[in-house]
């Protein structure tokens, strides 16, 4: 089928051909290998950070070569068949809010008792986990809201008043993204009570990234570079 890779040996265990709870269990043995390797040059906090963003890098990698590619029959083949089980979303999920609340306190901990090329270090590796948590977040919803659109009667998401096409991965990390950066839709209409209560998670979710993480973050670098 177009837009669907091959089942090679990597998407097998790790692609759109694996299930959802082999994806996170091969997800969770690369950032566990990756800390435990980490923990013998580093402190083991940074271990842990180091880890986790390998887990969450290596399920960015596995999903979003789909999100770009797929086309609006792919995408309701592959999202009608299983999004991230809820068990391995709502594990993703939590594992990427307490990653970004200990990377930047542990990390800018660290950067305060550094100096110079060390503290930038730090700094960028609090940065850069704050980041990578917040898309990892909004892609399990991406694929969370695919998935309810082709399993609820009408969709449940209207997008646009002159919707014709099938919408593809890319629509649905537009309202993903659109909630994830304003904790609230734009122009699209939500038609199911599945995905409005969806649309809640995700919104608080979204307000702790946004008010409590990333405005700690800066708070704590802006102390820092003073």
């Amino acid at each position: 089928m177009p837009g669907v890779p091959s089942p090679t040996l990597y998407h097998r265990w790790l692609g759109w051909h694996a299930p959802a709870l082999r994806r996170a269990a091969v997800v969770a043995c690369l950032g566990l290998l990756a800390g435990g390797a980490l923990a013998m040059v580093t402190s083991w906090e940074l271990a842990a950070i180091g880890g986790w963003n390998v887990m969450a890098l290596t399920f960015l990698a596995a999903t979003w070569p789909m999100i770009l590619r797929a086309d609006g029959a792919v995408t309701r083949k592959v999202a009608g068949r299983e999004d991230e089980s809820r068990g391995s979303a709502t594990l993703l999920l939590l594992a990427a809010s307490v990653a970004s609340l200990t990377g930047v306190f542990v990390a800018l901990r660290l950067a305060g008792l550094s100096s110079g090329s060390a503290r930038g270090l730090f700094i960028a590796v609090a940065s850069s986990t704050v980041l990578v948590s917040w898309v990892v977040v909004n892609t399990v919803f991406t694929l969370r809201y695919a998935h309810l659109y082709f399993r609820a009667p009408g969709g449940g998401i209207q997008f646009g008043s002159e919707q014709s096409d099938q919408p593809d991965y890319r629509d649905f990390a537009y309202v993903a993204f659109t909630i994830g950066m304003t904790y609230q839709v734009s122009d699209t209409t939500l038609r199911d009570r599945r995905v409005r209560r969806t649309v809640l998670v995700h919104a608080l979710v979204a307000y702790l990234f946004g008010v409590v993480i990333v405005a700690g973050a800066i708070n704590l670098i802006a102390g820092l570079v003073r």
